[in-house]
């Protein structure tokens, strides 16, 4: 549907605004790519979320259901304490160069952690007392229905959601520590709710690089870019269709109710994405696995440890 296509790209544009303005890695890495004449495509954007009646992936699912997006895969995350899945976009079917990001949602296992982490994380979600949802329903509804109006209302609906950060009070230094005691995911997920976590490049569709190897070493050594090491610098393998690497997390000044302390923010991942078997190197879409690996995203989890 046009009106629904054209509220998901005016979505990720102020999305991608919001989150560069956040993370100088990401546009000093592009405007880098940009003077090599390569291609910076988006491969897929990840979120974090905490449980609970109004928070929680089941929120995010439904918002990009509202545009166009299908849940596909679940993957479990047993050391992180994690379930996930990811969304396929509408738009899949051509040039990967057209298709817009993938979507990958994670939300914390609270009950595999201690009574008083288990009920801070109670205490924080139960603020939220009313679901985006019912207006996103309604809005959508109306763009449907050929509301030329609703597609601004939806818009700044969905944009509010993914970048004004958590629904709940103000972060206090103490719950904050208590999370973070036993969960960095949690920590993280407490201060930024469901701001973009990171966002991934597609290294198959670049020129510049023979390897992910070679692009990593790049990174860090030309542009000083610290990267993700947690086992070893690039995650994945060819066999298994899908290597991938991380810069560390931007740290930013974050105003406690209680004072300022620099904490982790959003980092940048690289993805190269193998043929499929039969398929051969083409750039479309659907040649490529499109999937993710939990050995994986474990491992860049970890990009907002320091």
């Amino acid at each position: 549907m046009e009106a629904i296509d054209d509220c998901r790209q005016r979505v990720f544009k102020k999305l991608w605004t919001h989150y560069y303005d956040l993370v100088p890695y990401a546009p000093k890495i592009e405007a880098d790519f940009k003077a090599k004449k390569d291609a910076w495509i988006e491969d897929h954007v990840a979120y974090r979320t905490l449980p609970g009646e109004n928070t929680g992936k089941h929120v995010l699912q439904e918002a990009f259901e509202a545009l166009g997006y299908k849940r596909e895969d679940d993957y479990h995350f047993e050391e992180k304490n994690l379930d996930a899945f990811w969304m396929s976009p509408p738009d899949n079917q051509g040039e990967s160069y057209e298709a817009s990001p993938k979507i990958f949602i994670s939300e914390l296992m609270a009950e595999k952690f201690s009574q008083e982490f288990q009920d801070t994380v109670h205490e924080i979600t139960k603020e939220v007392r009313v679901s985006p949802l019912p207006a996103i329903r309604d809005l959508l509804a109306k763009v449907k229905a050929g509301d030329e109006s609703a597609k601004d209302g939806l818009v700044d609906h969905l944009t509010a959601l993914l970048t004004e950060g958590p629904a709940w009070s103000r972060p206090s230094k103490g719950r904050y520590h208590i999370l973070k005691s036993e969960s960095d995911y949690a920590a993280w997920t407490y201060l930024f709710g469901h701001q973009i976590n990171h966002f991934t490049v597609s290294v198959h569709l670049m020129d510049s690089f023979s390897s992910i190897q070679s692009l990593g070493e790049y990174l860090e050594g030309e542009l000083n870019i610290p990267m993700n090491h947690s086992g070893g610098l690039v995650k994945g393998t060819a066999e298994i269709k899908l290597e991938q690497i991380a810069t560390m997390a931007v740290k930013r000044p974050f105003t406690f109710q209680d004072g300022i302390e620099d904490v982790s923010y959003g980092f940048v991942e690289f993805a190269k994405r193998y043929p499929l078997e039969g398929r051969s190197d083409d750039h479309k879409w659907q040649s490529y696995y499109q999937g993710f690996v939990a050995a994986n995203a474990d491992k860049i989890f970890e990009s907002t440890y320091k």
